[in-house]
């Protein structure tokens, strides 16, 4: 019996689509501002890739209320199918009607896999889930590959904000949870041409163990200690105008501290001294405002990712250790930055 080219490509596509273990991969997404946060289609880009390669399905997953227009964002991404829990009581986030619509479901489909984003969201919901389902979770996932013999999910994820990263695997834990670090993959190719039609879910409305009530009245949060500040704005005595200096924390959001020479000018209080006698410190952002920088306080900021050092001496230790150097009176340049930042 003759048999057509497109019998045999349909046998093989159903062999692949009956593969063991086709409940897919599935991503759920994350929604910012009435718009899919770009990585819930990042990892959807990493999912259409692992499911290739396993021979199985992508489904994307939306919750909250007016979301269903959004699942033809998660089809063109790479969604075979989509998900829809549309409802209000899914209309801000919260723990508890989010853990229930989505065990229900992944209970339901038993999927081999399931993504989220290493966001505020995700790293609430992937471990419950997981130990909810038995399943394995690696979190912080910044590569993936694939043992396509055990359908095993490989995740590289970075150790000590990273300085090294290591891989994990849950060969035996099924569903395999894992969290995308944001800008680790690639958003993918944005086809508009696919489309379909997404699955309604209904939602059983659950009361939160927490609800937003507004704000506190008489509240005041306490003040991040300078050590865990990520932005600091520092002076020295070159500093000049030290009130130009509290403008520019304020204005990049930050802390102000100093040097010793700006405490001996009554400046600032000992606990907002810049000194391995004194603070040291580790902030996103450093700017060092007439600090000429001796050993003491340049050690103190060897942890900072981005120095900024305003000097007008060219020979300022602080020059040697600062990532950005600007050689010129602080009184000049400050009023000219804060206009800056104004616009």
């Amino acid at each position: 019996m003759d048999v057509s080219y497109l019998d045999l490509l349909m046998a093989q596509q159903e062999e692949v689509t009956e593969a063991e273990g086709g409940g897919g991969i599935w991503v759920v997404a994350d929604v910012v501002d009435g718009a899919v946060a770009p990585v819930t289609l990042e990892a959807l880009g990493a999912a259409r890739t692992l499911a290739d390669a396993l021979g199985a399905y992508v489904y994307g997953v939306l919750l909250g209320q007016g979301v269903a227009g959004l699942a033809q964002t998660l089809y063109q991404a790479g969604a075979d199918g989509v998900r829809v829990a549309d409802h209000p009581a899914l209309a801000r986030f919260a723990l508890e009607p989010y853990l229930k619509v989505l065990a229900d479901l992944l209970e339901a489909e038993q999927p081999e896999v399931v993504m989220f984003g290493a966001t505020a969201q995700g790293q609430e919901l992937a471990p419950r889930l997981a130990q909810r389902m038995g399943g394995g979770l690696v979190e912080h996932a910044t590569a993936v590959s694939l043992d396509e013999t055990t359908r095993t999910v490989q995740a590289t994820f970075p150790i000590y904000g990273g300085e090294y990263f290591e891989i994990a695997a849950c060969p035996e834990a099924r569903p395999q949870f894992l969290t995308i670090e944001p800008g680790a993959f690639p958003v993918p190719f944005m086809d508009t041409y696919r489309k379909g039609e997404p699955t309604m879910l209904e939602v059983e409305p659950v009361e939160p163990a927490v609800r937003v009530v507004g704000a506190a009245e008489g509240f005041e949060p306490p003040v991040v200690p300078l050590a865990q500040a990520a932005v600091i704005v520092a002076a020295g005595r070159q500093a000049g105008d030290f009130e130009l200096v509290k403008r520019l924390a304020t204005a990049l959001g930050g802390r102000v501290a100093g040097d010793r020479g700006a405490r001996d000018a009554g400046w600032i209080g000992p606990e907002q001294v810049v000194d391995v006698r004194g603070v040291t410190v580790a902030p996103q952002v450093y700017v060092a405002v007439g600090i000429r920088g001796d050993t003491f306080h340049n050690a103190a900021i060897e942890g900072a990712k981005f120095i900024v050092a305003i000097h007008p001496d060219p020979t300022a230790p602080i020059f040697e250790v600062a990532d950005l150097c600007l050689e010129a009176d602080p009184q000049e340049v400050l009023p000219a930055l804060l206009e800056t930042l104004k616009r």
